[in-house]
């Protein structure tokens, strides 16, 4: 990356709407007499010539009246949320079919209460050089004036171009993991997704944290939502045996539970994990699901419930896993054959699926997917009731019969499913 001072000729090339709106918000800034600034990963990600339109804006000192002021001045503008506690706001502008989200914030200083272990912050008004100090590390520190006289000009207060050029990942003071220890995961995850090093004093820092006494189980002490955020966005990468890696040297794991191990068992479930999704991306919902089983697979029960409270995960992904890691171990027992397979697996989703997969060498999976989970019945429960079957379980165990039947027999017409129903209904009589 060339030394560079001002980006407007590369925000010129990003899409017109959103650089015409970054313009705008520009000169409305100086009319009401604040200075706006662009921040942020945008920043960061146009500066590295990745994609990205996610805009996050700083004002000194309102970020309210600048998002009031916006709304007034154009029709296209609304306000979606207005937090004052924090000094923030949320605007969406609907240009040419498009919906542009922008994020205000007023520049703010966050203190801490030293007594308490990674506590939330109290928030007050402050300026510019405050504001991005308080951020997690130098390359996400960048500003970007939008104001007409000097648009584009990059505020660098502490040395993130360096660190960009450099490929470092930086914290900006020595408390940074203290006051956020969410920190300690994005560290590992920009790192993995930049290809980037962990700056040494900040290593160095990130290693004293992880290896207090009192950052055992660290997750038991923050808000589990935030780590599980974290965790999805770096299970979530697509350089997934990278970060799984780095996930367990930097002892970031210990964040989940102090009991995971980085065996050369995980990471063949990884590799085959990664390899099964190339197959099936367009169907999965949820990525990181799976690397976050195949990761807790070797944990015990309680050990496991233990991971799904703290991280809060909600009923349907823990069924998920646990749908997963239940079917890989009864289709690695003897005599499996393609009804016993389809049996294990039906009704699961796609994720749950891959993480067995992942946990055995059971092919028949793979015929589950493309072949036998895609029969269907033509006969219905309707037809059932009307053959004399009362409504109740009875209807489903029929059909769940007669569609085993119809997996070694694929070419069963209604008529023959019928007559397969008549004789299961004499044998229950």
């Amino acid at each position: 990356m060339q030394e560079v001072k001002n980006i407007k000729n590369i925000l010129e090339n990003i899409d017109k709407d959103h650089f015409h709106l970054l313009t705008e918000i520009g000169k409305i800034s100086k009319e009401i007499n604040q200075k706006s600034y662009l921040v942020g990963g945008m920043v960061r990600d146009l500066l590295l010539g990745f994609d990205n339109l996610d805009i996050d804006i700083v004002v000194e000192n309102n970020a309210a009246l600048l998002a009031d002021t916006l709304v007034k001045k154009f029709p296209n503008c609304e306000l979606s949320a207005k937090h004052d506690r924090f000094h923030t706001a949320k605007v969406i502008f609907h240009i040419n079919g498009k919906k542009i989200p922008v994020d205000l914030a007023t520049t703010r200083e966050e203190t801490y209460d030293n007594e308490k272990l990674a506590p939330l912050p109290e928030v007050t008004i402050s300026e510019l050089k405050k504001d991005l100090i308080r951020r997690d590390f130098t390359i996400n520190a960048l500003a970007v004036s939008l104001l007409p006289n000097n648009f584009g000009e990059i505020v660098d207060l502490f040395n993130g171009l360096d660190d960009l050029r450099n490929k470092k990942i930086k914290i900006l003071h020595e408390k940074s993991f203290i006051d956020d220890p969410t920190r300690m995961i994005r560290a590992i995850r920009f790192a993995a997704k930049l290809n980037f090093e962990i700056e040494e004093k900040t290593q160095a820092f990130l290693k004293e944290v992880i290896e207090s006494k009192q950052f055992d189980n660290l997750i038991e002490k923050i808000r589990g939502d935030r780590v599980k955020i974290e965790i999805r966005y770096l299970f979530n990468l697509p350089t997934i045996e990278n970060a799984i890696k780095i996930f367990f040297e930097s002892g970031v794991y210990r964040m989940v539970n102090t009991e995971l191990a980085y065996k050369e068992v995980l990471k063949n479930r990884i590799k085959k994990a990664e390899e099964i999704l190339w197959d099936h991306l367009d169907d999965i919902a949820e990525k990181w699901i799976i690397y976050l089983g195949l990761t807790v697979c070797d944990l015990t029960n309680s050990q496991k419930e233990s991971v799904f409270i703290n991280l809060h995960l909600p009923s349907g992904e823990i069924k998920t896993i646990k749908d997963g890691l239940k079917a890989g171990e009864k289709l690695q027992e003897k005599n499996i054959d393609s009804i016993k397979t389809f049996q294990v697996l039906k009704n699961h989703s796609i994720e749950s699926i891959i993480i067995a997969k992942s946990l055995t060498q059971n092919n028949l999976i793979d015929e589950y997917i493309n072949k036998t989970s895609k029969i269907k019945l033509n006969i219905t429960g309707q037809d059932l009731i009307k053959l004399g079957v009362p409504q109740g379980k009875q209807v489903g165990e029929i059909l769940d019969k007669i569609l085993e039947l119809k997996i070694n027999n694929p070419e069963m017409s209604k008529e023959d499913e019928e007559e397969e129903a008549k004789k299961l209904i004499l044998d229950l009589r």
